[in-house]
């Protein structure tokens, strides 16, 4: 699991990237990307596991990519 945690770390500057995308308040971008990053560690290990076995990084990315858009642009 630790290699896992490494490699959502790395992905942090790709998360504020995408963040941007969606606003420009840069508190509401270190907030998400933050929240996202506790999402991660909380997250069932057996899922996020399988989502890495399954699709790697590129699947950590986008499941993140889904999770950022949805924290960003939810009304509650």
């Amino acid at each position: 699991m630790t290699e896992i945690y490494l490699e959502i770390s790395k992905l942090t500057d790709k998360f504020r990237t995408m963040a941007f995308g969606l606003t420009t308040d840069e508190n509401k971008i270190h907030e998400a990307v933050q929240e996202l990053m506790l999402y991660f560690l909380q997250m069932n290990p057996d899922t996020l596991r399988s989502i890495y076995d399954k699709d790697g990084v590129d699947g950590i990315t986008r499941y993140g990519a889904v999770a950022l858009r949805r924290a960003l642009t939810s009304t509650r």
